[in-house]
């Protein structure tokens, strides 16, 4: 008895040790938030872009007197320019040649171009005639969209995969991320707001606040090129140059790809119904007052701090789904706000739950996608991968801008006017609520849907490494496997999973008991 109770402490002990491995492993996982910060000034720059440009309809319609159905129509053909440019966006990426600042990291610089058309594009002289000021701001508008937020975004899900190592730090710098900018979000949504409030209509004041935003979110975006460097052994460099022919093999074989891109297709839609400024102007009375209610976000900054442990729990696309169907609740609600502030800042909670998972976590599916190309024996093609999703949220946009545009005009809406007739405010109500609530259900049916890869994502992320490693040793020791079945029968056997053969049933539908890419294809 006495020999049992001298042997107790060091078991204790062992337990202690065990579960303190444990705890440094989980932290290997985290990043820490002083490397957040910097990395999330990419983020704030865009934000506060996209919040500037979302002012660009009410600032051609009222200020620049321009009819909103032409203003949609060129927004729609704008778009589709976009479409095509965000397609070519990612291919360039990833053609582009390592140079001594990296692969990914010299398209950060594209934010001092994207912010000097957007300068131009709220410059546009007041004195021009009708057709000069659609070749203005169409020009100005295509440059921004078309080409350079488009290569400035294609770059973001390669950067983050060759700065960060793991795929859990994909998913810890998502949240985080969601965390510091929506802090920033808050100041950049209260403070817009109230500037173009006081610019009203006039021509000069609308330039003025647009160069002064240029200056400074240009300064904050460049924040994280001057900080991090592409580390190589964060990801898988392949010095091979990309083929238009890997592009398509990897189309034609990841149906997972085109899931997402259709969930972005959809996002891009109801995220896009920029007519928060009319409702405001004509509705509540005060365009300044859309930044009063933007201090409501801070509701949602505990709920980001559960976002790490949420995404663990439920999944990214979960997440996704149950936020979607949320924000639709909340689109709903608008329909019965008018100009009541209280009611428009919970619906206005409600409905950035719908966008924040997607707009924060999507790049963790796509770098999902790249390993799962990795993992059936194609090229990894990340920004290819971002740039379809950019395409398909950018055709969203484009049916947004057109349904937007035929609304207004269709309920009567004048630009010139400072009231506006009941069926426009119905329009205005309309495109504010119930339209963009029907496409918020849509995403999270999609989103659910997408789960089916989540499921496997980390078997198939442990494969790829062991195939790296595999690979790396064959370099080294003769005869050991390079690649395809016999590598992957060395991970199952030293994983001790089975090793299934073709025609065998696996232990679950979903799991990924696949001998090759090849057997994955004729499934």
């Amino acid at each position: 008895m006495a020999s049992s109770l001298d042997e107790a402490p060091p078991m204790a002990d062992s337990g202690k040790h065990e579960s303190s491995r444990e705890r440094a492993e989980a932290r290997k996982d985290r990043v820490s938030i002083w490397r957040i910060i910097p990395w999330s000034t990419h983020s704030f720059s865009m934000n506060a872009l996209i919040v500037m440009v979302g002012y660009f309809t009410i600032y051609a319609t009222d200020t620049l007197r321009l009819n909103p159905a032409i203003v949609g129509g060129l927004l729609v053909a704008a778009k589709i320019v976009d479409a095509i440019g965000a397609l070519v966006a990612g291919y360039l990426v990833d053609i582009a040649p390592e140079t001594r600042l990296g692969k990914a990291r010299p398209f950060d610089l594209v934010i001092i171009l994207c912010w000097a058309a957007t300068a131009c594009l709220f410059s546009t002289p007041g004195g021009l005639g009708d057709v000069a000021k659609y070749a203005w701001i169409f020009t100005s508008y295509v440059l921004l969209t078309a080409i350079f937020m488009p290569l400035y975004n294609a770059n973001n899900p390669l950067y983050t995969a060759r700065v960060f190592p793991k795929r859990e730090h994909y998913s810890d710098v998502a949240a985080k991320t969601g965390v510091v900018t929506i802090l920033a979000a808050i100041v950049i949504t209260i403070v817009m707001p109230i500037a173009v409030g006081n610019a009203g209509k006039d021509p000069g004041a609308w330039s003025l606040v647009a160069v002064s935003a240029a200056v400074v979110f240009t300064l904050i975006g460049l924040v994280r090129f001057w900080v991090f460097r592409e580390s190589p052994e964060a990801a898988a460099i392949e010095a091979e140059r990309v083929r238009m022919k890997d592009i398509l093999l990897v189309l034609r074989t990841n149906p997972h790809m085109w899931i997402l891109s259709i969930m972005s297709l959809v996002v891009g839609i109801y995220a896009s119904f920029t007519a928060g400024a009319y409702y405001f102007r004509y509705i509540v009375g005060d365009l300044a007052l859309q930044g009063v209610v933007s201090i409501s976000f801070v509701a949602l900054i505990p709920l980001m701090f559960f976002f790490p442990a949420l995404i663990r729990k439920l999944s990214v696309s979960r997440m996704i789904a149950f936020s979607s169907f949320i924000g639709a609740i909340g689109y709903l609600v608008m329909t019965l706000a008018g100009g009541n502030i209280a009611i428009i800042m919970v619906a206005s909670v409600l409905t950035a739950l719908a966008a924040l998972p997607v707009s924060f976590l999507a790049p963790i599916l796509i770098i999902d996608n790249s390993t799962y190309n990795e993992w059936k024996g194609h090229r990894r093609l990340e920004s290819v991968g971002g740039a379809l999703f950019s395409f398909a949220g950018t055709v969203g946009q484009a049916i947004a801008a057109g349904l937007t545009g035929v609304v207004l005009v269709m309920t009567g809406y004048v630009g010139a006017a400072d009231t506006q007739s009941p069926s426009a405010i119905a329009g205005i109500v309309a495109v504010n609520s119930w339209i963009p609530a029907i496409f918020a259900v849509i995403v999270g049916f999609i989103a659910l849907s997408y789960h089916r890869l989540e499921k496997r994502i980390k078997v198939i992320s442990a494969e790829v490494l062991a195939r790296r490693e595999i690979s790396a040793e064959a370099e080294i020791i003769p005869g050991a496997p390079h690649s395809g079945t016999e590598a992957l029968r060395v991970v199952r056997e030293e994983g001790r999973a089975p090793l299934l053969r073709r025609g065998s049933a696996a232990p679950h539908d979903d799991a990924p008991g696949r001998v090759s890419p090849q057997r994955e294809e004729s499934e």
